[in-house]
């Protein structure tokens, strides 16, 4: 029998960021200040999932580091592209499976998912003080398959259960009420901040299916920001000095590695916001920070004076090719990509065709508001005591990276640079 061959836009994955500090106020960078932004919201439950390896990290910032390249200003949200090839994995087999399992560094990532979401409800509840924004971390998943071809009923049951996928048939050829529906839904998850990501340039006779991941986040700081009246220098890549609005707060997190120091600040829902600064001048990669090892140097025996600019800025990049890179370019190749799991039919092949992602961030004394978007395309064929300690600072005056992370579940939510302002 002749193979049908379809193209999927498999992948698409949305997430939003928002936060916000409480009223503008003057802070002292002092051991209180850095004792009431180490305190936290407690969360009721205590997050027990599989084992995600250190490779996850690495592969994350390795494909930031590709799709970077001359861009002055990027971000990357590392967990909406794993809740996306996690839905591939579900559907994955032999070689296939094994390569999208050590990029996600774990065997079962349904498993972790179905945690993870569970997890991530704790960080929903009713802010306290005076403050307009809501302490929110909402992830959504969905499949949209074609009404033309058959899925198989266990793999659309495997990511309803395990990552609350809703599933939904679409007439692919009508191509403008497809982007429509799509990109309604995404619109809807992330809350007005990414209104599309699908185009009709995408679609075709061939697109089989759209996985869809979406991620809100938004929660008020723990302590607030004060903004100088005096601007300050912020020296780029190429060497050239320009003026930028400071903040400036105490934390009471300060990392540090052979590579970079870093200062951590918390959001009243429990994440937090990671600054990274080379010890080196000039531009860097991610990769080489060794981030996880930075992660895992965590100290809270210094006052940390915290000092970066206000950034507002949005990229879009292709993955494909960084995905291959990271060892996935066989889910790429029609005739070794393995989803026989997520097949209807033996007759039907899938295979991946293009992944992209979009980002935007805002951030200022008030917070931070972020959103990031991440499409892909298969095919088928067929609080410390009072006392006078060493002092820290961290001034993002150069070059510098940034995370938005859930320390408890060791996940990096985003991930960024800023190279220029």
């Amino acid at each position: 029998m002749k193979k049908i061959i379809a193209s999927i836009l498999a992948l698409l994955s949305v997430t939003g960021l928002s936060a916000c500090s409480e009223k503008a106020a003057n802070i002292s960078e002092t051991s209180q200040t850095s004792q009431n932004d180490s305190k936290v919201t407690k969360l009721s439950k205590t997050f027990a999932p599989i084992e995600i390896s250190d490779n996850n990290v690495i592969n994350s910032a390795r494909v930031f580091d590709m799709m970077y390249e001359d861009n002055d200003r990027a971000m990357f949200s590392p967990l909406s592209l794993n809740m996306c090839l996690g839905m591939l994995e579900a559907g994955a087999a032999g070689e296939t499976k094994t390569a999208l399992d050590n990029y996600l560094g774990n065997t079962n990532y349904a498993k972790f998912a179905a945690d993870y979401l569970e997890h991530a409800e704790d960080f929903n509840f009713k802010s306290t003080g005076a403050t307009k924004y809501k302490n929110v971390f909402e992830l959504a998943n969905s499949f949209w398959w074609s009404k033309d071809l058959k899925f198989n009923k266990d793999y659309k049951k495997k990511i309803s259960d395990n990552f609350g996928a809703e599933t939904e048939s679409v007439d692919f050829l009508k191509k403008t009420a497809a982007c429509e529906k799509i990109n309604g839904w995404v619109n809807d998850k992330t809350n007005q901040m990414i209104p599309n990501i699908i185009s009709e340039e995408y679609l075709s006779d061939r697109t089989a299916a759209v996985l869809v991941n979406t991620v809100y986040f938004e929660s008020a700081w723990s302590s607030e920001w004060r903004v100088p009246n005096a601007k300050e220098k912020f020296k780029n890549a190429d060497g050239s000095i320009v003026d930028i609005d400071l903040m400036v707060k105490g934390c009471g997190v300060f990392y540090e590695n052979d590579k970079a120091t870093a200062f951590s600040c918390g959001y009243k829902n429990g994440m937090k916001f990671i600054g990274i600064l080379p010890k080196n001048e000039g531009d860097f990669t991610l990769e080489s920070l060794d981030i996880e090892g930075l992660l895992k140097n965590e100290t809270d025996k210094y006052d940390v004076t915290a000092k970066m600019p206000k950034l507002n800025f949005e990229s879009e990049f292709p993955l494909t090719d960084a995905l291959k890179a990271a060892g996935l370019s066989d889910i790429f190749d029609e005739e070794k990509a393995d989803f026989t799991p997520m097949q209807g039919s033996a007759d039907e092949h899938i295979y991946i065709s293009e992944v992209m992602q979009k980002t935007k961030l805002e951030l200022d004394e008030e917070g931070t508001r972020a959103a990031a978007v991440t499409a892909a395309i298969p095919n088928a064929a067929g609080a410390m005591p009072d006392v006078e300690r060493e002092k820290k600072e961290v001034f993002l005056n150069r070059p510098f990276a940034f995370l938005i992370y859930d320390g408890e579940a060791q996940q990096i939510v985003f991930m960024g640079k800023v190279a220029a302002l």
